[in-house]
């Protein structure tokens, strides 16, 4: 039985350098992206260029969906209207619910569909509790560049591993 926190690609990557071709070699079609950490830093509404620029570029070969645990629709929508994208606030990840309504709406096969976020304990576990994809990628600080150390990233898989 795999384990619930089980990542399928760690990247250890920001999400802007992932490779549109390794994820398409890997059979994916559809992106959930979540928002803080993996697009933008938790404290600033500023896309940085080079999220926008993977994002438009992925745009072209996938379908992307924004989903976000943030309650501020006001933020979220904001983020989502520069993107060009559909989105799902407050989704209370780990719990399913509103994941399994992004991928209903989406209307691709769940083996089809990849989560992209930056937490073990909600992005990763809600992926593999809706049967999908997992790839874990690096925070991003407030200039848009990866972080050097995840505390709270180091705490999940430390944990992870004793949990197996």
């Amino acid at each position: 039985m795999r384990s619930i926190l089980k990542v399928n690609w760690d990247s250890k990557l920001p999400i802007y350098a992932i490779s549109q071709s390794d994820l398409q070699k890997k059979g994916i079609n559809s992106l959930l992206l979540d928002v803080d950490g993996t697009l933008v830093n938790r404290k600033s509404n500023m896309i940085p260029t080079a999220v926008k620029n993977w994002i438009n570029e992925s745009k072209k070969i996938f379908s992307l969906y924004l989903i976000s645990n943030n309650p501020s629709k006001k933020r979220i929508a904001k983020i989502a209207n520069e993107l060009n994208l559909r989105y799902k606030h407050n989704a209370s990840k780990p719990r399913k619910k509103v994941t399994l309504s992004a991928i209903q709406e989406i209307g691709i096969e769940s083996k089809n569909i990849a989560i992209i976020g930056d937490r073990i304990f909600t992005d990763i576990i809600v992926g593999n509790r809706c049967n999908i994809k997992t790839i874990l990628v690096k925070r991003l600080n407030i200039d848009g560049l990866p972080i050097k150390f995840n505390l709270t990233l180091t705490i999940e898989k430390l944990i992870s591993y004793f949990i197996k």
